[in-house]
């Protein structure tokens, strides 16, 4: 910053935010030679993976007929037979991730397949090149000789193109990696959060596909035309040190590297045109807001007083017209590219000290090719880099922000190396066998290659739906010479089954109007143990087929039928027995569930009359003084609980629940539903059938209340939890 500059004040509307990304594997353990970690990817994956590329090299290449190896190959089919490969590998290292309650080694599989498509594509590129020569020699006493030397040009060609092949073929590559990856972050967000997800632009960089320095035609598709040599107009060390210097005097910031390795940071210091372009569509408006016109305006003085600094800056570092000169030269590359390189031309455009040597290589070149090259093309482009003062600060905002990104692109490459570094990629059998037995070895692998055999139940999850109303709807389809045996299996029980492998639940046993639910948790399946969300997802469903026949019934002049779900969970297996081949199950949660699907009699004849906004509620009675008769019946419990159309969760399911699928805790009135305070708990889960459900919880308070009068006396410390159907309670989480 020269010395007339004042340092300006930021306005209150902007928020410069230092970058940051980072890949942490810390926490895993270092394989056996206590430097890397030991990783093993599938076998099957590396086949098709590996398969795949050959034929993306060839592909890019544009081989000819002869040196292809699969004609017809259908491009769709192979690209989503790839994407689906990419997308088993890196579930089954989610699910290893969830199950040792450890994101890192999610964020070891990423990388480990980073490493391994950035080395397999450089090995596939070499199979091709051998496939030509084997083809070349099966040619060469064939064919004829005409037909032999064009392979053999067309190879050269090939051979010659080696880093634009690796690049674009890489950049294809790369896009499928990252559709498959990107379908898998709902996964991620419901297992780890929002939060743990690994930010998108360090693995979409197109560095990590580039050559190893990248060259001027990678740059200027990509970024914007720089170099690295000190003869280099715009050169990436010094930009560097002026911009570092710059916003150190203009924010006094110990790490202004980090200021400029975001485009966002760049676009509210400078970007005074984005800003004039709101203001006016502010004013535009039939009523402006004062505030904003205001807000807008101090941003527009603010960023106009940056930009004339970072211009005087780069004016004083001889730097304006090679900014300008830099989005010219793609235009004119396919006239003079060769004999010159970009930078040269760049070169041309603003050091006149250049231009002699460059038209003599121009000359020569046209002296030993014959080929012609017009100079008016170049001295014409040479005029048009003298721009308006205000032409400059509009390319100086888009060469800042092309900058920002390329610098926080390159510094994320030398990061995901640095990682890469540290991963050994293991192949043979006996390394691979030894960090095993040392249980250092992580192994991301297709469902299949798993030894898994006969797996132990770990934990298990019961459901109980205790339908209300069954005998009356009964009563009244006989007294009309109907069949209701027929109508509950046909509209109720067989609905119910139909579901139960979406959630990967067996039926235990029906008992009278009661049907019991179970699911089981096996060791080795992470990608299973989902039993209390899919319990609870299973039992909203279940409400909805309840609803459906409701309405039916509704219709045809019949009683509505009512259910109550009770949702429990418990560690380890259930007890087995059999009665000849008749498997029944014993379980603690059985008789858990069992309470929290029950209702009160006098509480649902006094919740029909006042229609309470949930369907579960639970009350403590006061017993001191209780004498006679009261609510309180023989042998029932002081917690008095309703539940019509509800679905009550167990303490420990809810804690289970926790653990299963990241949860986020809110609170706040539901104007809609007439609540003044709602505490809840939401997230999605995935079912067996590759879709998501969201799930909200809603958590509350039991109250001590008269035997008598049903009067609230105050509030225990106890909770209890709701598994909500309502959906507008699903629309206000939505909204938040």
């Amino acid at each position: 910053m020269t010395k007339r500059d004042h340092k300006p004040s930021f306005p209150l509307d902007i928020e410069i935010t230092p970058y940051s990304a980072d890949i942490p594997i810390n926490r895993l353990l270092l394989g056996v030679d206590n430097l890397r970690y030991d990783v093993r990817i599938s076998p099957q994956f590396c086949r098709i993976t590996g398969d795949f590329i050959f034929q993306l090299i060839l592909k890019h290449a544009n081989t000819s007929g002869p040196l292809q190896t699969r004609q017809n190959l259908n491009w769709y089919q192979e690209t989503e037979h790839f994407k689906a490969a990419c997308t088993e590998v890196m579930t089954d290292a989610i699910n290893q991730a969830k199950s040792a309650a450890q994101v890192q080694i999610d964020y070891l599989a990423q990388v480990s397949l980073v490493k391994w498509l950035m080395a397999e594509m450089q090995r596939q590129y070499d199979a091709a090149i051998q496939h030509f020569k084997s083809v070349i020699r099966r040619h060469e006493v064939t064919y004829r000789v005409e037909h032999h030397l064009r392979l053999r040009e067309e190879v050269f060609n090939i051979i010659q193109r080696r880093s634009q092949i690796i690049q674009h073929a890489g950049a294809e590559l790369f896009d499928y990696f990252l559709e498959a990856r990107a379908g898998l972050n709902e996964l991620r967000t419901l297992n780890f959060g929002q939060d743990c997800l690994l930010a998108e632009e360090l693995l979409a960089n197109p560095l990590l596909h580039a050559p190893s320095r990248p060259d001027d035609f990678f740059m200027m598709t990509n970024y914007v035309l720089l170099g690295y040599r000190l003869e280099d107009p715009l050169n990436y060390h010094s930009l560097i040190t002026i911009l570092c210097n710059f916003f150190s005097a203009v924010d006094q910031q110990d790490e202004p590297d980090e200021i400029i390795k975001s485009a966002e940071n760049i676009n509210q210091l400078f970007n005074l045109f984005e800003t004039r372009d709101l203001l006016a569509r502010e004013k535009k408006k039939k009523k402006p807001d004062p505030d904003q016109v205001n807000t807008l305006k101090s941003r527009i003085r603010f960023q106009k007083q940056m930009l004339a600094m970072i211009y005087r800056e780069f004016r004083h570092e001889q730097m304006l017209e090679c900014i300008v000169a830099a989005y010219e030269v793609p235009r004119i590359i396919q006239n003079y590219c060769p004999p010159l390189s970009p930078q040269e031309l760049l070169q041309y455009l603003v050091a006149p000290k250049s231009r002699k040597n460059i038209i003599r290589k121009i000359k020569r070149f046209r002296k030993y090719t014959g080929k012609s090259v017009s100079m008016a093309r170049l001295k014409q482009t040479r005029r048009l880099v003298h721009v308006s003062r205000e032409q400059k600060r509009v390319r100086i905002v888009r060469f800042l922000k092309d900058f920002a990104v390329y610098h926080r692109d390159l510094n994320n490459y030398y990061n995901i190396n640095e990682k890469a570094d540290s991963i050994n990629l293991i192949e043979d059998k006996k390394t691979a066998r030894l960090s095993r037995e040392n249980n250092t070895l992580y192994e991301f692998m297709f469902p299949r290659e798993h030894d898994t055999g006969k797996q132990t139940i770990i934990n298990h999850v019961v459901i109980k739906a205790d339908v209300r109303g069954s005998t009356e709807i009964i009563d009244h389809m006989k007294a009309k010479g109907l069949n209701p045996a027929s109508n509950f299996a046909l509209n109720f029980f067989d609905p119910i089954n139909n579901l139960l492998p979406t959630y990967g639940a067996q039926k235990i046993f029906i008992e009278g109007d009661a049907a019991i639910m179970a699911i089981f948790e096996h060791e080795g399946l992470p990608e299973k143990w989902y039993g209390v969300a899919r319990a609870c997802g299973l039992s909203i469903n279940m409400l909805m087929v309840v609803q459906r026949y409701n309405q039916r019934n509704i219709k045809k002049g019949l009683p509505r039928l009512d259910l109550g779900i009770g949702v429990s969970f418990a560690k380890g297996a259930p007890t087995f027995f059999y009665d000849n081949d008749n498997r029944i199950m014993i379980s603690h949660s059985i008789n858990e569930a069992d309470i929290l699907s029950g209702c009160n009699h006098e509480l649902r004849k006094r919740f029909q009359i006042t229609g309470p906004p949930f369907n579960v509620y639970l009350y403590q009675l006061d017993t001191s003084g209780i004498q006679g008769k009261t609510l309180l019946e023989k042998n029932a419990s002081p917690i008095l609980r309703y539940n019509v159309m509800g679905i009550e969760l167990a303490p420990d399911a809810l804690a289970k629940l926790a653990r299963e699928i990241h949860m986020k805790r809110f609170e706040g009135p539901i104007p809609k539903l007439g609540v003044d305070h709602f505490v809840g708990y939401t997230g999605k889960f995935p079912t067996l059938s590759g879709n998501y459900q969201r799930l909200v919880i809603r958590e509350a308070v039991i109250p001590e209340v008269s035997p008598t009068d049903f009067h609230t006396i105050r509030m225990t410390e106890k909770k209890y939890y709701e598994v909500c159907t309502h959906p507008g309670i699903y629309e206000h989480v939505k909204h938040l």
